[in-house]
C-alpha cells in the first residue's frame, strides 16, 4: 500500500463545480474527505463532459470521497452539518461572497462558529476586491487571468484552452494553502479562513507574462504581446502521420540537428550557434529543411531518433493516441475502470508517486448520500478547542529547503515554500547555471526573478568531492529537497534520494522529470511545452475543424507542476511531523500533469472514441460560449451562457436573437449567433461589453495580457501587483499571492538572489564552515560568490 501522509485528517468538501479537485487531491494524499451534497445530489453531477447520463467531470474529481446528503435549506440539516464540522479539521467551500449570507454557511461565519476549523474558500475573484462576487465560469477566468491570449494566430484570434485549467489550478493552490494552515494547526489547534482566488491562481501560472512585460515597460521598451501560433521557440513541424514539437535552444542541440541534416556548408556560420542567428532564418530555411527531412517519417520515429541524438522533440498526440501511448502504458498512467454497462473507462491513476508507488483514488466516487449514516455513526471525538489564538505569521518559518530546481518546475515549488516563510536556498553553479537565469546573457532575467524570488543562493560546484560533501552536510538539517533535473542526474552526482535519506532519514525529496523517472521515455529531454503536446493538450487547444495545430506560447504545465510538487512535498513533511512517517521521495511526472487536467476529457474519449476533438472557443458547458472581438486593437471579451436565463439576457442585449432558443437549438445556430454577438461587441470596448453583460446577469470578462493586467484595478486592490527593484536589472512587477488567510502573513516577496549571493553566510551559519576554510573553498572554486571570486 502506498504511503498517504494525510492519514488522520478529516475534510468536509462542500464545493459545487469549483474546487472539487482540491478535495480529491487531499483524499489521494490520505485525508478522509466527506462530500456533502444537497438533497438529490450535487448540480456538478450534471457537468460536462457527459457519457449518457453520467458526468465524467464528477467522476474524475470526486473519486475517493465519502458521500453525505444534507438539506442545508432546513435548520436541522444545517445543524447536522455543524455537528460534522465540529468533528472535522478542514472544510472547503466555493460560495461567492454574499450568496449565503444569513445562513451561517458563509466562510467567515463557519470560521467564527468553529474556531478549530480551517475554512478554505475558493471563488472566482476572491472574497474582496472590485470583482468579488462575480459568478463566472472557468472560461471567463482564462481570459481575465491571462491564459487565453497566448494561443492561436494573430489572424485567427485567441483560443480558450481545453479543460478547466483555472479551476483546477485554484484547487491545487487551495490544497497548498490548506497544508500551510495544517502546519500551523499543529502548534495551537487554531483554525483560520483561507481566501483563494481562481483568477490569481491562474494568473500566477501564465509563464512570466507580467514580470517580463513590466521589466520591458520600466526600461522604456514595452514588449509586444502578440499571438504567433507556437512562436519561434516551440516549433511545430509536420511529418508523415502528424506533427512534432521541436525545440532547439543550446549550441549542442543545434549541432546535433545540423548533423542530422547532413552538415550542409550554408549552416556552418558560427552565428547560427546562437538562437537569435537561427531565428533570422527559421521560416525561410530551417523549418522547410526539417519538414523535408521528416516528411516520410512517422512522428514517434522522428521523436525517438531525435531524442537518441540529444535533440528535444516530442509528438503532438491526439486523445486516442494519448490513451494508447506506449510510454504512458509503461508507467501505468491510466487505470482501467469497468463501468455498469461493461465498457472500460480509462481514468488517470493519480498526480503523485510516493516512494515509487502511485498515490491515487482509494475508491470510486460516492452515490448520492451513500455514506450518510455511516459517517454520522462514526464521527469520533469532537476536535478540541484551540489552545491559543493564532497570531498571523509566515506559516513555514523554520522549514529548510534545498532547491536544485531549474527552468520552470522545481523553481516554482521552491518559490511556494519561500513565499510562505521557509528558508529556501537555491543550489547553483556557474559551471551549470539555471538556463532561465542566463537566458538574456547576464545572470538575471525577469523570468528567473519571478520564480526564484524569496530565496537565498548558494554557489557550489557539485562536480567536486568537496561540494558533494558540503551538500550532504546541508541535507542533515534540511526538511525538503527539490529537483527537476533529467532522469538520473541526482543519482549520478551522488545526491539521489537513497543517499540523502541515509544522511537524513526525515528528508522529503520532490523530484519532477519530463516523462517521469521510469517508463519507455524516462530519459527523454525537453521543456514544459514538450509535455503539453505529448499529453494531448496542444491538439485540443486549436480552432475547430483545423487539422494543423494552431499552437500556443504557453509553457504549461511548468508552473502548474511546480505547485503540485509543492503540495506533495509539504504533505510528506506534514505526515512526518504529525505521524512520524519519516522521509519520503515524492515524484510528480510532468506529462501526467497535462493528462490530469484533461482527465475527464480523456475518459470521455476512452468511452466514446472520436468524441473529443478541438472545439475552438465553443464548449460543452454552455452556448453561446467564447471570445468575441471588441472595438480596440486585438481586444476581446469572454462571454458565456450556462443557462437559458443567461441566454435570454444576452439575446436582449445583442438584439435580433430569439431569446426562447434552448441550448440544443443554440448549438445548431452557433455560427449565426456568434456573428450577431460579434457585431454587438465590435461596437464596444471589452470593458463596456463586460459591464453590460454583468449588469444583465451574463458571465463575461475582458481578455487581459501582461500589459493590461499591470493596471487591472482588481489585481491592484488585492495586492497582486508587487513592484520591486530587482538587482541588477531594475524595477519589475512580481506576481502576488493567489490566496489570503486570516492566520498567515504572506506572501513574503523579496528579490531573487544573485548567483552565490548568500554563499558565505550559508557556509558559516548552516554548514558550519570555519572562516579560513571558507576562503580556501572560494579560491578553489568549490564555493562561488556574487560577484565571482569574492570580488
Amino acid at each position: 500500500m502506498p504511503r498517504r501522509p494525510l492519514n488522520g485528517i478529516r475534510v468536509v468538501d462542500m464545493t459545487i463545480g469549483r474546487g472539487e479537485l482540491c478535495g480529491r487531491l487531499l483524499s489521494d494524499l490520505g485525508a478522509e474527505v466527506i462530500k456533502v451534497e444537497p438533497v438529490g445530489g450535487s448540480p456538478s453531477r450534471a457537468m460536462a463532459p457527459i457519457d449518457g447520463d453520467h458526468s465524467l467531470y464528477w467522476t474524475f474529481r470526486n473519486c475517493g470521497k465519502l458521500g453525505v446528503e444534507l438539506d442545508l435549506a432546513d435548520v436541522d440539516g444545517r445543524e447536522r452539518l455543524h455537528r460534522l464540522l465540529a468533528h472535522a479539521d478542514v472544510v472547503i467551500v466555493c460560495d461567492e461572497p454574499g450568496t449565503v449570507d444569513g445562513t451561517g454557511l458563509d466562510a467567515a461565519e463557519l470560521g467564527e462558529r468553529h474556531p478549530h476549523l480551517i475554512v478554505a474558500s475558493l471563488t472566482a475573484y476572491g472574497r474582496a476586491g472590485p470583482y468579488a462576487g462575480r459568478d463566472v465560469p472557468d472560461a471567463v477566468i482564462e481570459a481575465t487571468g491571462g491564459m487565453a491570449f497566448k494561443a492561436g494566430t494573430h489572424e485567427g484570434g485567441p483560443i480558450l484552452p481545453p479543460g478547466l485549467i483555472g479551476d483546477d489550478t485554484a484547487s491545487v493552490v487551495g490544497a497548498w494553502a490548506v497544508l500551510c494552515a495544517l502546519w500551523q494547526h499543529e502548534d495551537t489547534g487554531a483554525g483560520q479562513v483561507i481566501d483563494v482566488s481562481v483568477n490569481e491562481s491562474l494568473a500566477q501560472i501564465t509563464d512570466w507574462s507580467l514580470s517580463n512585460w513590466s521589466r520591458s515597460f520600466d526600461a522604456g521598451q514595452p514588449g509586444l504581446e502578440m499571438r504567433a501560433g507556437p512562436g519561434p521557440v516551440y516549433t511545430i513541424i509536420p511529418c508523415a502521420d502528424g506533427f512534432v514539437r521541436l525545440v532547439v535552444l543550446s549550441p549542442r542541440q543545434w549541432h546535433a540537428i545540423r548533423a542530422w541534416l547532413g552538415e550542409p556548408d550554408y549552416l556552418q556560420d558560427p552565428d547560427l550557434d546562437g538562437f537569435v542567428g537561427r531565428l533570422m532564418i527559421a521560416d525561410a530555411v530551417l523549418n522547410p529543411l526539417y519538414e523535408e527531412l521528416w516528411k516520410d517519417m512517422k512522428m514517434l520515429d522522428v521523436c525517438e531518433e531525435a531524442q537518441r541524438r540529444g535533440i528535444v522533440c516530442t509528438p503532438i498526440l491526439k486523445p486516442d493516441e494519448v490513451l494508447a501511448n506506449p510510454h504512458l502504458e509503461s508507467r501505468g498512467t491510466f487505470d482501467d475502470v469497468t463501468i455498469d454497462d461493461g465498457r472500460v473507462m480509462k481514468l488517470p491513476s493519480g498526480w503523485f508517486e510516493f516512494d515509487g508507488e502511485r498515490v491515487g483514488p482509494v475508491s470510486a466516487p460516492p452515490s448520492v448520500g451513500q455514506h450518510t449514516d455511516a459517517v454520522f455513526a462514526d464521527l469520533g471525538d469532537a476536535r478540541p478547542a484551540p489552545t491559543a489564538p493564532l497570531d498571523p505569521a509566515k506559516p513555514l518559518t523554520g522549514v529548510r529547503v534545498m532547491d536544485f530546481g531549474h527552468g520552470g518546475v522545481g523553481v516554482e515549488t521552491g518559490r511556494m515554500f519561500g513565499e510562505y516563510g521557509a528558508d529556501v536556498v537555491k543550489i547553483e553553479s556557474r559551471t551549470y547555471p539555471d538556463f532561465i537565469r542566463v537566458v538574456l546573457g547576464g545572470e538575471m532575467s525577469p523570468s528567473f526573478a519571478s520564480s526564484s524570488r524569496s530565496k537565498r543562493s548558494l554557489g557550489i560546484n557539485a562536480k567536486t568531492d568537496e561540494g558533494i560533501e558540503l551538500l550532504k552536510t546541508m541535507a542533515k538539517t534540511s526538511h525538503v529537497i527539490i529537483e527537476n533535473n533529467s532522469t538520473g542526474t541526482m543519482a549520478n552526482m551522488g545526491l539521489g534520494y537513497p543517499v540523502m535519506q541515509e544522511v537524513n532519514p526525515d528528508i522529503v525529496m520532490m523530484s519532477s522529470q519530463l516523462m517521469g523517472s521510469r517508463g519507455r521515455w524516462a530519459d527523454w529531454l525537453g521543456y514544459g511545452p514538450n509535455t503539453q503536446v505529448t499529453g494531448g493538450m496542444t491538439h485540443l487547444w486549436n480552432y475547430e475543424n483545423d487539422p494543423v495545430p494552431a499552437g500556443s506560447q504557453a509553457i504549461f504545465p511548468d508552473h502548474f507542476a511546480g505547485r503540485v510538487g509543492a503540495v506533495g512535498a509539504l504533505a510528506g513533511a506534514l505526515g512526518n511531523r504529525r505521524n512520524g512517517d519519516g522521509g519520503a521521495h515524492v515524484e510528480v511526472c510532468q506529462v501526467e500533469q497535462v493528462v490530469g487536467v484533461m482527465g475527464d476529457l480523456l475518459a470521455k474519449e476512452s468511452l466514446v472514441p472520436g468524441s473529443v476533438v478541438p472545439r475552438g472557443n465553443h464548449s460543452d458547458h454552455g452556448s453561446p460560449w467564447g471570445l468575441y472581438p471588441t472595438s480596440g486593437e486585438d481586444t476581446w471579451v469572454a462571454i458565456c451562457c450556462r443557462t437559458d436565463e443567461e441566454w435570454a439576457a444576452l439575446a436582449g442585449l445583442v438584439g435580433g436573437l430569439d431569446a426562447s432558443l434552448d441550448e440544443s437549438a443554440r448549438r445548431d445556430a452557433e455560427a449565426d449567433i456568434d456573428a450577431a454577438i460579434t457585431g454587438w461587441t465590435g461596437t464596444l470596448t471589452n470593458d463596456e461589453a463586460t459591464e453590460a453583460c454583468l449588469a444583465a446577469g451574463v458571465p463575461a470578462g475582458p481578455m487581459l495580457t501582461g500589459a493590461t493586467q499591470s493596471t487591472d484595478p482588481h489585481l491592484e486592490a488585492r495586492g497582486y501587483l508587487q513592484w520591486l527593484e530587482q538587482p541588477p536589472i531594475g524595477r519589475m512587477i512580481f506576481e502576488g499571492g493567489a490566496f489570503q488567510a486570516t492566520g498567515m502573513i504572506g506572501p513574503d516577496i523579496f528579490p531573487a538572489p544573485g548567483l552565490g549571493e548568500h554563499t558565505r553566510e550559508i557556509a558559516v551559519d548552516w554548514l558550519g564552515v570555519p572562516a579560513e576554510e571558507l576562503e580556501s573553498l572560494v579560491a578553489s572554486g568549490v564555493l562561488e560568490t556574487d560577484p565571482p571570486h569574492g570580488g
